[in-house]
């Protein structure tokens, strides 16, 4: 309501109160401008930290000529994550989506890029499946203390490709998020995901993620993303973007360079969403192969 301290001095003189109840309220209101004040600059600072720790520019066109990245938080920081890397003669990329927002999402998405790291550069596991069932099996025992004493455990939804460019090899594992490949011709190819996330309450007794392979024909547009473009509120009826409309998007844009496709992805959300508040983190990663 009040952005400042003169703002709420004026509305103290508009509405005037005994001096005692008016010391009282205006040393409340200090602390609290102040606490709020150090809680967004920690915020930024997060960011900031976030943003390092997330694959950089450099290491993106190290992997892939041409790409766009749009990683926009909901709450500064963000629960939805990218990660790219590379190992032998083969390249990787996922995007993911961890539960809750602002602090509590950043805090998992930092946790899920340490484990792509471990597991694939240091473990050495190369399958996508196999690293989406060590990611799980990870996730899970990090939050076993909690599931022990009653309380729900996060998780996490995420796709994950590897590429070797030579042969032209595309494999894709996903938990509860697609793979969007559009072809030169404009030829859509939807690989589907499994149907149970990363962590969570585990209802099968061992969870096996499926790998799906195909051969991808050089300059195709490959395209990961969380489910915040979809489901961002907008337009005349104030209704989600919806799955359709953002496919049909992709589609426009995928013939375009990459430099291109991000003004046109981000001016359509923007135009969009108007007026209205963002719904939750959004990330958009494509990359052309």
């Amino acid at each position: 309501m009040f952005q400042s301290v003169p703002q709420i001095i004026k509305f103290m003189e508009k509405y005037p109160i005994k001096k005692s109840e008016y010391d009282l309220l205006r040393n409340k209101y200090i602390r609290l401008h102040k606490k709020n004040k150090d809680l967004v600059e920690s915020l930024y600072y997060a960011e900031s930290v976030q943003r390092g720790i997330l694959p950089s520019e450099r290491h993106l066109a190290r992997l892939f000529k041409d790409y766009f990245i749009l990683y926009q938080p909901q709450l500064i920081i963000s629960g939805d994550l990218y990660w790219v890397g590379s190992k032998d003669d083969i390249k990787y990329f996922a995007v993911g989506d961890c539960t809750g927002h602002g602090i509590s999402g950043a805090m998992l998405s930092i946790m899920a890029l340490s484990y792509l790291n471990y597991i694939i550069l240091a473990k050495n596991i190369t399958d996508v499946s196999e690293i989406l069932k060590e990611l799980d099996k990870k996730w899970i025992e990090a939050f076993h203390q909690g599931i022990e004493k009653g309380y729900d455990n996060d998780w996490m939804e995420i796709g994950i490709c590897s590429y070797n460019e030579k042969s032209q090899l595309l494999k894709f594992s996903g938990a509860y998020n697609k793979l969007i490949i559009i072809s030169n011709s404009g030829k859509i190819m939807e690989l589907e995901t499994n149907k149970f996330p990363i962590g969570g309450w585990q209802v099968e007794k061992e969870r096996n993620y499926i790998s799906q392979s195909v051969f991808v024909e050089r300059g195709s547009m490959c395209y990961l993303f969380t489910d915040g473009f979809r489901d961002q509120f907008g337009g005349d009826k104030s209704k989600r973007f919806t799955a359709k409309r953002f496919k049909s998007l992709l589609s426009f844009a995928s013939s375009y360079s990459s430099i291109a496709q991000l003004d046109i992805i981000r001016g359509e959300l923007e135009k969009w969403k108007g007026n209205q508040q963002q719904t939750d983190d959004i990330c958009v990663l494509g990359i052309r192969l």
